[in-house]
């Protein structure tokens, strides 16, 4: 049976065309290791969520929720929006332009982790005061913080592979690193390490992220390096003392604004929850988005492959091929959601008996958190196709009017209605600026080279 072109049945012939087209093969390859992730990653949730309770499991998501707000400013995201360049190099092997992007990645992100840590050492308890009247979850994320550096080399190594396509050895890289971080902090809060509770799950974290960060750089030096021809980690540090900070910074700076005011948006209903409801609703609306979690891991995987064969493209295809590809596999993985997310809602018995009944009092909840994991399939691109087109800037400032009306429209909702009013209102926020960005993408003026592409493209 061929659907499209694709064959869907007999099973040979679908592993076939796997094979045969790349694309194809590397989104599979990707969404099993993400399916991996997600599964074992439900089942440390599980064990994490049961051993700390509703309060404590509430009061851990709230400190990730607090760190990734104040560490807005180092997450700068480099190392994913050089993918792109990287990734055009990489096809050219062009191995000067290669170095430079990696030291690049490798010096703004390890000069921003230093700047974040000694802020968040500084400020932590103050900062939980401001934001969420709980200055004892600030301390907590001084804990946190102690594992940002470590994730710079992780970064710039999940990066190489990324660019170059090595998509079974990222996946293995990607799993590890969820092993040994969510294992770390199992274990820890198992065995009573820093007293137990939230502060020994966060040890944890922080011990499996070095532990990860070691492995992601032998996997660099053994794949990345000897294939793809990424300079070895002398080199590397060579690179990453010469290259100027002006190289990169006006493509990355613009595109990582863009993507920290997207987070920040993300963040906000945790936050709002953290202020305004306690972190008993806070564990129910993280615990309502687990159901949804592999659904969330395979949009992640389809966004990571058709980003670099976007990127790949637009090199050699141009604006037409680029923009067929979008379409085509935009308007694919939103009705593949869609059906996903409807069977993981039939599924929620089954999510109730495993968490326990006290963790998802709410179907509501979770019926608005699987509509909004279903409208996000159609979007999996949305931000690849707005940065290979050198329309950050206009996607960073499409958010402004957003970010006005999502303070008092959140602040409202989690004071009606909890949990249920957070993902209401993060639904709404989605999906009016989905309709913002999806409509410039179907104007002929998004399809013609910027100022900032055409930059890109000379150099």
């Amino acid at each position: 049976m061929i659907v499209r072109g694709i064959p869907v049945w007999p099973p040979g012939a679908v592993v076939a065309e796997i094979r045969r087209r790349r694309l194809v093969r590397d989104v599979a390859v990707l969404q099993a290791s993400n399916a991996l992730q997600r599964v074992l990653g439900f089942g440390f949730s599980v064990v994490t969520a049961r051993v700390l309770g509703v309060t404590g499991y509430g009061e851990y998501l709230l400190v990730l929720s607090l760190h990734s707000t104040l560490n807005l400013v180092g997450n700068m995201g480099v190392g994913q929006f050089l993918v792109v360049p990287l990734a055009q190099s990489v096809a050219t092997r062009d191995r000067e332009a290669i170095a430079r992007g990696a030291g690049y990645v490798l010096k703004f992100g390890a000069a921003l982790g230093l700047a974040v840590l000694t802020l968040i050492l500084l400020v932590g308890e103050w900062a939980g005061d401001l934001i969420m009247h709980r200055p004892e979850l600030g301390a907590l994320t001084r804990i946190v913080a102690v594992g940002i550096l470590p994730t710079v080399a992780y970064t710039t190594a999940v990066t190489a592979l990324q660019a170059g396509r090595r998509m079974p050895v990222l996946s293995a890289v990607e799993v590890v690193d969820l092993l040994v971080g969510r294992g770390c902090a199992v274990g820890f809060v198992l065995v009573g390490v820093a007293g137990g509770g939230v502060p020994a799950v966060l040890w944890g974290t922080v011990v499996g992220g070095v532990l990860s960060a070691a492995h992601a750089s032998w996997q660099y030096r053994r794949v990345a390096v000897t294939q793809d021809g990424f300079p070895d980690l002398p080199s590397l540090l060579g690179a990453a003392l010469t290259v100027p900070w002006r190289t990169f910074f006006r493509f990355s700076a613009v595109a990582s604004v863009d993507k920290n005011v997207a987070q920040l948006i993300g963040q906000t209903p945790l936050l709002f929850l953290g202020r305004f409801a306690g972190p008993e609703e806070a564990a129910y609306f993280g615990i309502a988005g687990k159901v949804f979690t592999l659904l969330a891991s395979l949009h992640g995987g389809v966004s990571r492959a058709i980003s670099v064969r976007l990127a790949q493209e637009m090199a050699t295809g141009g604006v037409e091929a680029t923009r067929a590809v979008f379409w085509k596999a935009s308007l694919a993985w939103g009705g593949s959601s869609a059906v996903a997310a409807v069977g993981l809602l039939a599924a929620l018995p089954v999510f109730r008996w495993v968490y326990g009944e006290e963790y998802l009092p709410s179907v509501v909840l979770v019926a608005v958190l699987g509509a909004l994991q279903a409208k996000q399939g159609l979007t999996v691109a949305l931000g690849s196709v707005y940065l290979i087109a050198g329309r950050v800037a206009t996607n960073a400032l499409l958010k402004l009017p957003l970010l006005a009306v999502a303070y008092p429209l959140g602040s409202w909702l989690v004071h009606a209605w909890g949990a249920t009013g957070a993902a209401t209102y993060q639904l709404a926020l989605y999906l009016a600026g989905d309709v913002l960005y999806l409509g410039l993408i179907a104007t002929p003026w998004f399809w013609r080279e910027s100022r900032a592409a055409s930059e890109r493209r000379a150099a």
